[in-house]
This record gives C-alpha cells, structure tokens and sequence, in this order.
C-alpha cells in the first residue's frame, strides 16, 4: 500500500475527532441532528486548522446512511465512497485555479442536476477569495436560489476579500488557531500510535513551529521522522528543520543588548557556515525579542511564541537592559529585513546591515554636551589625585557588581559616581538613563549594588540614584547632594 502522509491518516474523519474548533463544530453536528442545514456555509481562517477536514464530515453527514446524534457512522458504502474521494455528489474545486466566469457558469449547470448517489449535493470550493469579481457574481444568483438539494462550503484563508454580497448569504464560520497544548497531544498521540519516541523538546518544539496549525505539526513531525528515524530529540528537530538553537539565539541578542559588535558578527557567520538560512535567523530572532517584550510587560503568564520554559532564565536577566519602546524598534526592523530577505541576493550583507541596525538601537544614548552651570565663587578647581580616587573606587563597584550580574552591571555602567556623605552614597545618570536609574531602583538590582559597596567600604550604605539635568535639582536629595559636593565629583571618605 502507497504511503499516506500523517496528516491525511490523523485527517478527522468524525465531528467528535476535530481538535479544537469546539463551537463551529457543535454548531454544525446539532444543524445535521435537527435537520435544520443552511444552503451555504463560508469557514474562514488559518491554514491547516481543520476547514477543509470538517467541510468532508459536513458532506458525510448530511448524505450518511447511519446517522446517529449528528455523527456520521463511517461504515456506509457513501461514508466509505466520501473517504476515498469517489463520491459523485461530493464535488471539491479549487478555486486558485477554476477561478474564471466560465468555470462558475459550467457550476451552475450542473448544480440543477438532482443528486446520482446521496441524498445532498455538496461543492465544497476551497480558497474561494481566489474567484474574480465577475466569477463571485456570477456565483451569487445560484447562492441566492439554490436548489433544495445543494449544500455550498466555501473555504478561504482571507475572508476580507470576500464580497459583502457573498458573506450576508451564507452562515459563517471562523476557524482559530491551535494551542499549543491541543497540537502538542495530538502529536504524542500520533506518535504512540507510530512508536515514536518523541523527546518532550522536540514535541514541543514541533508544536511552536507550526504556529496554530495541525496540519503544519504533523507535516513537520512526519519531515523530521523520516529522516532520523523512530527517535526524535529537540537537536534533530532543529537540524531538519534548519532552527536556529534557542541558546544560540539567546546569546545572539545578548550581544546585541549589549552592543558588542564584534560578537554579533560572529555568531551570525557562525550560524550561515553551519547551513542556517538568514531569512530564519531574522525570523527567529523576530520571534525571540517579541517573546522577550511581552515578558518585560507582562510577565511570566505570557504566553512565549519561541522561548521555552526554560529559555526563560536568559529573559529574566535580559528585561534589565531593554525598553519596550526600542524593542518594537528593533522588531520593525527586522520584519522590514525578513520582507527584503525574500527577494534579495546579497542575503549575508543584508542580514549584518539589519542587526547593525538594531545593536545600534540598544547602544547608550550620548546627549548633547551642555555648558557646565556657573560655580560659586568661593568654589575651588577640584585636584586630579580627588578625581583618580573616585575613578577608581567607581572602577572596583562596577568590576564587583559585573562579577555578580552581567545585566545589572550594564544598567550601572551608564551612571557616574558622585561621592559618600554619611551613610548615603550618590549615583548620577544624565536625563537620556531614566530606564536604566528606575531598573537600578528595583530590589534585585538595588540589593546587588549594595552587596558590592558594604564589601568595599566594610559597612552599609543607603545608595541614592539621582539625576544629574536641571530639572532634578528640585528634588532635595539632589539639593544635598549638590550642596555637599559641588556639581561634578565628590570626596570619598573611608
């Protein structure tokens, strides 16, 4: 016997076997149960989420000889003819390539002709938004009037470029896309049933790739089962399918975060030599900073597109480095890449220029250079060795933070040392760091800067984030601070 795709053996072949789509389905099972069938159906919605599969069992049963409770039985000689495709009165078109006048005419002839085998005529037209606008007229009257022996399923992925005039006659239907928990089941059950030993990794991998669809799932599991065999890990799945590893991607963009140029470079000609195609990279690294956004928004309830569960670890530290804002920056970007990457021949110079593009985007923002405010008269020049000493005993606080938090050590880096009065020690950012001064103010940061001071000063001090503009001279701790100090540095006294 030919080999049949997983897909067309795990196609449903009864409403009660349709994963998910729990409402359209239990709609059209109590229509068949009562009887009370309209002459035109439109399901509308992703690719590979079950339209086509329940348009069949809608034509089985409304024709079944067994019905029972609205579920055709499967055994009849027409369950079994509809299975096989050879059934006369079941009639699918392809509307992307019947799409023309005549075609529709040629259909409205034949739609007087009384039913040869059931009891229903059904036309089942696939990607109907397909049809040209003199076709969708011409296909209007027959909807309009149709026989009482005629059922039409229109099926499309693009329902806005369905006429109004279609839409208002017919009863419609709109197909979500999957969890992925409903397609990670399915695909362990189908792999039980096939004895494949699929690695949790890998299934759920599968299931993110396939982005709603089961029909995407089982293609991509049936690909990587016919190369590597009857056991699957996470790594096959992403050597068969050319993905680009999560840990990989996770330093990708670290290094990006973190505007290092020449590591980014790297990786990125690291990935090309090991095979990976650049429109991928840029997709999966779309898919990653989009998870990374919503989870610095949102939290751990989000729900990831591409980072695992245990991915998480590295956006915990990466969401100290980024703004939301210049995350939908860098997201821009990269779809715009992803569009030219499809039609480009310089696909490596195109891949560096775009994640140039976005490591620039992350870099510190240089203000412009103000004039320094007039100092007192009475204010002297401060000597060098002052200055050297508080250089280096920023220099030790920012090389002990580093060694316990990369992330958090990149937030401090931006600010400047002002000095200690007492048992409060001052940190300045210029206005352009306001994100990084409020992520420095949240406890797990705040804790590890203070952990590093008391082992350099051998006591605790109070650590006061200030700003250094105009505008925050109001504050009374920055009125402290300027008063004790002066404008620029401060004496640090053990």
């Amino acid at each position: 016997m030919a080999y049949l795709a997983l897909y067309r053996v795990w196609r449903p072949g009864r409403f009660d076997e349709v994963v998910g789509q729990e409402q359209t389905v239990t709609a059209l099972r109590n229509a068949v149960k009562t009887g009370q069938l309209s002459h035109a159906y439109l399901f509308s919605g992703p690719r590979g989420t079950g339209k086509t599969s329940i348009a069949k069992i809608l034509a089985k049963a409304v024709n079944c000889e067994n019905v029972v409770e609205g579920e055709p039985c499967n055994q009849c000689s027409t369950c079994r003819d509809i299975n096989n495709s050879n059934f006369m009165d079941v009639i699918e078109i392809d509307a992307a390539s019947n799409r023309g006048i005549d075609e529709i005419r040629d259909l409205r002839a034949r739609v007087r002709i009384l039913p040869a085998q059931g009891k229903k005529k059904v036309y089942i037209i696939d990607e109907v938004h397909m049809l040209t606008t003199e076709a969708f007229n011409a296909l209007l009257k027959t909807l309009e009037e149709p026989p009482d022996s005629v059922i039409f399923i229109l099926a499309t992925t693009e329902a806005q470029k369905i006429p109004a005039t279609i839409l208002s006659r017919c009863q419609n239907y709109n197909f979500r896309r999957l969890t992925l928990a409903e397609i990670s089941q399915r695909l362990q059950q189908v792999a039980d049933s096939n004895d494949i030993d699929l690695e949790e990794a890998a299934r759920d991998l599968i299931a993110r790739r396939a982005n709603g669809g089961m029909r995407d799932a089982l293609s991509l599991l049936d690909q990587v089962h016919s190369y590597k065999g009857h056991k699957i890990t996470g790594q096959d799945v992403m050597s068969v399918l050319g993905l680009v590893d999560e840990n990989f991607m996770a330093r990708l963009i670290n290094a990006v975060l973190t505007h290092e140029i020449a590591e980014v470079v790297g990786l990125l000609n690291q990935a090309l030599v090991e095979g990976k195609e650049a429109l991928q990279i840029v997709r999966e690294a779309s898919l990653y900073i989009r998870d990374l956004m919503f989870y610095l928004l949102l939290g751990e309830d989000v729900l990831m597109s591409y980072v695992s569960e245990t991915g998480k670890k590295y956006l915990k530290q990466q969401k100290y480095l980024v703004s939301p804002s210049d995350l939908m920056k860098a997201l821009k970007v990269l779809m715009d890449a992803g569009e030219k990457l499809k039609f480009s021949e310089g696909q490596k110079f195109l891949l560096e220029m775009s994640f140039m593009e976005i490591t620039a985007l992350f870099a510190p923002h240089e203000e412009a250079k103000k004039a320094p405010p007039e100092r007192k008269a009475a204010a002297a020049p401060e000597p060098k060795e002052r200055k050297d000493a508080l250089e280096g005993t920023w220099n030790k606080i920012l090389a002990g933070v580093k060694e316990v938090k990369i992330p958090t050590h990149a937030l401090l880096c931006q600010g400047k040392l002002l000095g200690a009065r007492g048992d409060s020690l001052y940190i300045g950012f210029k206005k352009g760091y306001k994100f990084h001064k409020e992520r420095l103010e949240e406890n797990p940061n705040r804790e590890i800067v203070e952990g590093v001071v008391k082992e350099i000063f051998g006591k605790n001090l109070d650590i006061q984030f200030i700003f250094l503009d105009d505008n925050q001279y109001n504050d009374i701790i920055v009125k402290r601070a300027i008063e004790y100090f002066g404008e620029d540095i401060v004496e640090i006294k053990d």
